[in-house]
């Protein structure tokens, strides 16, 4: 089968790009690719994930959703619990067959950050999804 998909990348929106980007670097431990003045617009990296955001819809700002795939997500959340960063609900293992925890960024996007468990084909079985 061709591979027709590569990979994607997620664009929050961002009530201010230089805030979004000093948050993700000091409180998430990632790095700031890159900052655009006009358009305002920013992206950083941890690892292989990459995520942009811009001041183009800031009153979207909060109603963005990104799922962080990380090899252990014990790790990231020892890590983060320590700083001063919103969590939302608790951190566990799903029925989706992942194990993970949700926090907002500075603009009020949800970032879930997690890993598959061992049995989550089986858990995903259960739930009759395709």
């Amino acid at each position: 089968m061709k591979k027709n998909f590569l990979d994607t990348t997620v664009i929050l929106p961002a009530k201010n790009v230089i805030e979004t980007a000093k948050f993700y670097q000091d409180k998430l431990g990632f790095e700031v690719s890159l900052i655009w003045e006009n358009p305002a617009y920013g992206s950083v990296r941890r690892g292989d994930v990459v995520i942009e955001f811009g001041e183009g819809r800031k009153e979207f700002a909060g109603s963005g959703v990104c799922f962080i795939h990380v090899d252990n997500a014990d790790n990231i959340y020892n890590e983060l619990k320590s700083k001063d960063i919103e969590f939302v609900g608790d951190f566990g293992d799903r029925d989706y067959g992942s194990r993970d925890f949700r926090i907002k960024d500075n603009n009020g996007n949800t970032l879930i950050i997690g890993h598959a468990l061992k049995n989550q084909k089986e858990l995903l079985k259960k739930g009759n999804v395709a």
